[in-house]
């Protein structure tokens, strides 16, 4: 499968736009500068994974840019840039929905950790929100007798109880035919067998339950 470079949006002044765009890109990231809010707000629609802004850049409010980004791409992580003295409008930032802010002078190690981390809680959400509209819509909802049911969601549930979930939906649906299990679940039938045997299961059995078909999320640790 085709992998693009995540793309991240750094909005910051001349003193550490260098910095920051050459720890990005050493590591792999593919870099898109904007010198004020304007600029930064054209990107709003393009792909983008995460935004690093510069408190300390007058010319962008970085507070306002933050509440105008959220109402119109509401979960894109933010990491801001902050001054000792820019420590208090950062953590209000954080309040209004920035992920995180690293205090200049900026260190690059310090900020590749900091960008690694929520890119990957970003690609975890995503993934979560994905599983969570497999589990609910029809073709994971629907029994192998044509009955419409549902997965009982308890709150707390991992990502991982969420993706064995899935494949025991998608087994049961199916019969345990693990190519159609595969094609449901959007992945290839290499991965799903690597998913069963790292949970030491050879095959979710089909159960079978009364027309209300509610299942409980897997317990299998």
């Amino acid at each position: 499968m085709l992998t693009t470079k995540p793309r991240i949006l750094v909005v910051t002044g001349c003193d550490d736009r260098a910095t920051v765009n050459q720890a990005l890109a050493a590591a792999g990231y593919e870099v898109v500068s904007a010198e004020d809010s304007n600029a930064a707000l054209a990107q709003v629609e393009n792909p983008l994974d995460l935004v690093i802004c510069d408190l300390g850049l007058r010319a962008c409010d970085c507070l306002a840019l933050l509440e105008k980004w959220q109402s119109l791409r509401p979960g894109m992580p933010f990491i801001l840039l902050a001054g000792a003295e820019e420590v208090p409008a950062a953590i209000a930032a954080m309040k209004l929905g920035a992920a995180d802010y690293l205090a200049k002078p900026i260190n690059a190690d310090e900020l590749l950790v900091r960008v690694d981390k929520w890119l990957e809680a970003s690609r975890k959400d995503e993934r979560l929100h994905e599983l969570e509209s497999q589990l609910g819509s029809g073709s994971m909802a629907t029994s192998s007798n044509g009955t419409s049911g549902g997965i009982d969601i308890p709150a707390g549930t991992s990502l991982e109880d969420l993706e064995r979930a899935a494949v025991e939906k998608a087994l049961q649906q199916h019969r345990g035919n693990r190519t159609h299990a595969a094609k449901t679940l959007g992945i290839s039938v290499r991965t799903l067998q690597r998913k069963l045997k790292a949970w030491r299961v050879p095959m979710f059995a089909v159960q079978h339950h009364s027309s209300a078909h509610h299942f409980s999320v897997p317990s299998m640790r």
